[in-house]
């Protein structure tokens, strides 16, 4: 799945070259499909060989300026300007695309990182319609942008404060209200499971139909963590599929959003649903959590042993983790927890 699209500008974004020709014009079908990409969630950004003000200063009058986060002006290599989005994005170079009109640069970025997704300029008005910018549309997913911006200010404003780093996480005024999945939540619970790579504990995304039938069948529960803080509303950004049975409770998936890395959220959503589970369910003994080692999914791995899990079982293709009951939430005192309590 993709989730950054990253454009160059001469003969690709627009017709002509901006340093020799100040009057270039967008290409036909461009700004819809800019519309239609930012409307799906698709982050988009740009690396051209081109004067940053003067580059800028023609997005603006085009009126496209919005689109983009971080893009990269200058005559250094594309495939930098590339890895430099990756990360100030903190985006796997597997979910970005990259659309230019030089087959040079195509073939330098497909040589350097195989893992990006590279279009030749020609494609640019079918990219909606190809399979892998094309997924289900939830109100998060529209928002992604102003999402990414707010995440930026919040950088912003961490470097400029003078404080401690916990003095700056309690002026941020996060609140985490976790509560039972709702049959309104699937589509972000689909979004959310395929787009997480990091915090995902098998890294794999569950179909919407396995999703729904966890709404419908007893013993099976789905718990979600809605984020705000200072910088805006978040909407969903963890969940967690539970099957209870016997005397343990399986947390069968569990996925925390990316871009809250680094807040302590993993901590305090998957401590809150412990917790949770063992106010329910007091006979249990234990919660049972399988762990698949991926390429970019360690963090969850120690989240699990940062909330006590211990292993229990290792195989060729995965580890079992378990956590002994009784359990005390101990999240980090500058989330203000809120748990919205439903009878099962």
């Amino acid at each position: 799945m993709i989730k950054c699209l990253i454009w160059d500008l001469d003969d690709t974004l627009w017709q002509g070259t901006l340093s020799e020709d100040g009057d270039v014009k967008l290409r036909s079908g461009i700004r819809e499909v800019l519309r239609t990409l930012d409307h799906r969630g698709i982050l988009q950004s740009i690396a051209s060989r081109n004067d940053p003000y003067r580059a800028s200063q023609k997005l603006a009058e085009l009126g496209i300026d919005h689109f983009f986060l971080y893009p990269q002006f200058g005559w250094g290599s594309k495939t930098d300007s590339v890895r430099k989005i990756a990360q100030e994005m903190n985006i796997s170079t597997d979910s970005l695309a990259f659309i230019d009109d030089n087959p040079y640069e195509r073939y330098e970025v497909s040589t350097f990182l195989p893992d990006v997704y590279v279009y030749e300029a020609g494609a640019a008005a079918e990219l909606p319609e190809l399979p892998e910018f094309q997924f289900a549309i939830s109100e998060e997913s529209s928002n992604r942008r102003q999402q990414m911006m707010s995440r930026w200010e919040r950088n912003t404003a961490e470097q400029r404060f003078s404080g401690t780093r916990e003095e700056f996480l309690h002026s941020c005024d996060m609140r985490l209200s976790v509560r039972d999945a709702r049959n309104g939540d699937l589509l972000r619970m689909f979004e959310l499971a395929s787009r997480t790579t990091q915090f995902n504990n098998l890294v794999q995304a569950p179909s919407t139909s396995v999703i729904q039938s966890y709404l419908d069948s007893e013993g099976k529960y789905i718990y979600v963590g809605q984020m705000k803080d200072r910088f805006g509303d978040h909407g969903i950004v963890a969940m967690a599929m539970v099957h209870v049975h016997d005397l343990a409770a399986e947390i069968e998936l569990f996925c925390i959003s990316c871009r809250m890395e680094g807040r302590g959220i993993g901590t305090a959503f998957l401590g809150a649903v412990l917790s949770r589970i063992h106010q329910d369910w007091p006979w249990l003994t234990e919660v049972v959590c399988r762990y698949r080692s991926q390429k970019r999914n360690w963090p969850a791995l120690l989240l699990l042993r940062l909330l006590g899990f211990k292993r229990r079982l290792k195989a060729v293709e995965e580890s079992i983790y378990t956590l002994t009951f009784p359990y005390t939430y101990s999240g980090p005192d500058w989330i203000h927890l809120e748990m919205e309590k439903e009878c099962h």
